[in-house]
């Protein structure tokens, strides 16, 4: 295993699970269960599953924090070499510091350049139904990410490590519109962006 941490909270989580899906197992195989009974345990295994899996797939990974750490900084760096000198420095904060972005990019990272099935990324994320929301996130970073199909499965791969620079504009807009400046001056910034 690559995450030893990862892999020590999947194996605590492990009876749990394994009791979650018994008791699945045991509601589906008995006669006369109520629907209602099938679905409450339907939902407390999946919800068992979703974070031992998660844990699971975290441990047969490196830790992705460098990784995720040392891409971020390549961004501020980007941001501040190309806006420092017209933006005000709150505006250029990168953002989506997240686990779940974190998570992704490791994934991703892990398997550069070739497809890594939807599913799977959405696992990472113990099934949470934003995944493809921080996929979109980790796109306005700059890093190209592309949804393919591979043997008929919905996947995403990530082509390069490469920043895409037409991304960062977008990103310290994206950051002016949030603000509470008034309509006018958000607009002078970002026409600044353009210079």
């Amino acid at each position: 295993m690559e995450n030893e941490e990862a892999y020590a909270s999947w194996s605590r989580l492990k009876p749990d699970t394994k009791f979650a899906v018994e008791q699945l197992a045991a509601v589906l195989g008995a006669a006369g269960e109520s629907a209602e009974a099938v679905f409450d345990a339907y939902l407390f295994a999946k919800k068992d599953l979703a974070r031992s899996m998660q844990d699971l797939l975290r441990a047969t990974l490196p830790p992705s924090r460098p990784a995720f750490a040392e891409l971020r900084s390549r961004v501020s760096e980007s941001l501040q070499e190309r806006f420092g000198d017209r933006i005000p420095e709150r505006y250029l904060a990168v953002p989506y510091d997240s686990v779940a972005c974190q998570d992704l990019f490791g994934l991703l990272r892990e398997n550069l350049g070739k497809p890594v099935d939807a599913a799977v990324l959405r696992a990472i994320n113990a099934d949470d139904i934003h995944t493809e929301r921080r996929i979109r996130e980790l796109r306005e970073l700059g890093l190209r990410i592309d949804s393919v199909k591979h043997d008929g499965v919905g996947c995403y791969l990530l082509a390069s490590l490469y920043l895409d620079p037409a991304q960062m504009p977008a990103l310290v807009a994206k950051a002016i519109k949030k603000s509470s400046l008034p309509q006018a001056e958000q607009n002078k910034l970002i026409a600044a962006l353009d210079a």
